[in-house]
């Protein structure tokens, strides 16, 4: 039988356990020029070069507790149960978890959000994670052990933790009174990138469809930041702006107008995003010519 724990007007029989459901980014609505809106969906980049990702990780995961690797441990087994791809520990999605596990703590409740804090995505930014999505479980038992179990036996929770969408989490627990308090903070990241690196990756995917690209001007990079038109002299017969948290592939409709066999030139134009948010995403303007 699990231990029992009385809060204040209100007994509590079993450990608590919540979850939050997936924040995706707001902002990844990708705008056609001269055209409807299209939906483009979203896709992890890769991380870092493999050997330097592996120091790190060995290096974020020893400064984890007993407690918060059997988490981490946890999640991956039964990740690989269902066939998919470990999440790697992310050291500043675990600065953001651990923020969280000492206020509930600190107020002996679990919850997403207390009055005094910010809500889970301006968290995970405010620690300087980049991300299309950030998911959270939070429990509350006196072993992770308790918790994880918990977590998978709650549809919620199990959902958060079987995304396939995510690739990363932070593990956080916190101890009181001999309850542990824990945070898994999981997240979609997204890989920090110049424009012109953002520019050739996107021209490299462009480039497979047998067309020529161009190099990027000023004016294309201008018209990135344009809601409706183009800057400079020379006018583009089609222009996609899209959003996008991956440049690994394009929108469909853009496909379909690289092999219509009416355009034989392209050129690719990156720009910051406008407006503040939380989440990060890349802004991509795509101009193509006869």
């Amino acid at each position: 039988m699990l231990p029992r724990k009385l809060y204040y007007l209100t007994p509590h029989l079993e450990p608590r356990i919540t979850p939050m459901r997936p924040f995706p980014n707001p902002g990844l609505n990708p705008l056609i020029s001269l055209t409807k809106t299209l939906t483009l969906a979203t896709l992890a980049l890769a991380s870092i070069a493999p050997n330097l990702h592996a120091q790190s990780a060995f290096a974020a995961e020893s400064s984890l507790t007993v407690a918060e690797q059997y988490l981490l441990a946890a999640a991956n087994e039964a990740r690989a149960n269902e066939g998919l791809p470990p999440v790697r520990l992310d050291p500043l999605l675990s600065e953001a978890s651990a923020l969280h596990a000492r206020e509930m703590a600190n107020h002996a409740e679990i919850s997403h959000q207390f009055n005094d804090e910010p809500e889970l995505a301006t968290r995970g930014a405010n620690a300087g994670a980049h991300f299309s999505l950030i998911s959270e479980n939070v429990g509350e038992a006196p072993s992770s052990v308790i918790i994880h179990d918990l977590w998978m036996h709650s549809p919620g929770h199990r959902a958060n933790l079987l995304d396939p969408n995510v690739d990363s989490i932070g593990i956080a627990i916190v101890t009181r009174d001999n309850q542990l308090y824990a945070v898994e903070d999981f997240a979609s990241t997204v890989k920090i990138l110049t424009l012109n690196q953002q520019e050739r990756a996107v021209a490299g995917v462009i480039a497979q469809s047998g067309m020529r690209v161009a190099e990027t001007t000023d004016d294309a990079r201008h018209t990135c930041t344009m809601s409706t038109g183009y800057a400079g002299s020379r006018q583009p017969w089609f222009i996609m702006r899209y959003t996008a948290a991956s440049l690994n592939a394009i929108p469909s409709q853009l496909k379909s107008r690289l092999t219509s066999g009416k355009y034989h030139q392209a050129m690719v134009g990156a720009c910051p995003a406008i407006r503040k948010s939380s989440f990060t995403a890349y802004n991509i303007a795509v101009l193509l010519y006869p």
